[in-house]
């Protein structure tokens, strides 16, 4: 089974590694005053200032759910600095969670955010990277951090998920606690734990989010190499059926999961079995 990896990292955690750059100096013009700035856009129409000191204006407000500390957030952002130099800029949804090991303006700011909102925050150095900025970024010691932010949506509590899952009357619980609803019935020969099998499957978080699927042709793969939720759930399956399977962490990846996956969250697999090479 293969996990595809995300090629942008996790912003707000990768980028904590902290050392000293020297000043590009500013490549749009003469320098301009952090300070100075910050104390001209707190007076911009619309823009709150929390007693942090994290300044925030609401591009589009929602009336969707507020994330919890701790969730696992999706968002679309760009960040730049006040000459206006973007650093970083996401091609689709990011995903992190929201704890203390990201950016103290960011933990913050998206706290204040309901699902589907977008908000600019503008973050002093003592919210962002201080004087310790990320190395080789173009962003400077002290540097004020700017971003635009689309909250798309965030994982559900997992034990809170697997608990309103249990109950559809659609849905069967195991005694290791997997969760399984056939889509489709089988035919054909079912594999054990031993087994070879093709399958065709999306993963997906309970979100909808798909974190990996198979080539169009099937994965081939033996059921001793992959996650214990995985297997026990083909393992109930015949050759043709098409099941749907709600994988806890515990019998998923744990506490050590691949940087694809956020810790402990419920993975959902869309199953074909295809072959059972038996």
């Amino acid at each position: 089974m293969k996990i595809n990896y995300r090629i942008l990292p996790l912003l707000f955690v990768a980028l904590l590694t902290t050392g000293c750059l020297s000043d590009p100096g500013n490549p749009f013009g003469e320098p301009v005053d952090e300070t100075e700035f910050l104390e001209e856009n707190a007076q911009k129409e619309g823009v709150t200032v929390t007693p942090s000191g994290l300044q925030y204006r609401v591009i589009e407000e929602s009336e969707g759910e507020i994330p919890y500390e701790g969730a696992v957030v999706f968002l679309e952002y760009e960040g730049r600095l006040i000459n206006d130099e973007v650093f970083v800029r996401t091609p689709e949804p990011d995903y992190f969670a929201l704890t203390s090991d990201v950016l103290t303006g960011i933990y913050e700011g998206v706290q204040l955010m309901g699902v589907g909102s977008e908000y600019e925050f503008v973050i002093p150095p003592e919210l962002g990277y201080g004087d310790n900025p990320p190395q080789g970024s173009p962003i400077r010691p002290g540097s004020v951090l700017i971003f635009d932010m689309t909250l798309d949506s965030f994982l559900q509590r997992p034990n809170e998920f697997l608990a309103d899952n249990a109950e559809r009357e659609d849905v069967q619980v195991t005694e290791s606690g997997l969760q399984y609803r056939v889509i489709e019935q089988g035919d054909g020969s079912s594999p054990d734990e031993n087994s070879l099998v093709r399958v065709n499957y999306t993963g997906t978080f309970t979100n909808g989010y798909v974190f990996d699927e198979s080539p169009a042709e099937g994965s081939q793969f033996q059921l001793q190499g992959v996650v214990p939720g995985f297997s026990e759930g083909i393992q109930l399956m015949q050759e043709g059926a098409i099941y749907e399977l709600f994988v806890p962490a515990d019998i998923g990846y744990g506490d050590s999961p691949p940087q694809s996956i956020p810790e402990g969250a419920v993975l959902i697999f869309e199953v074909e079995l295809l072959q059972n090479a038996e």
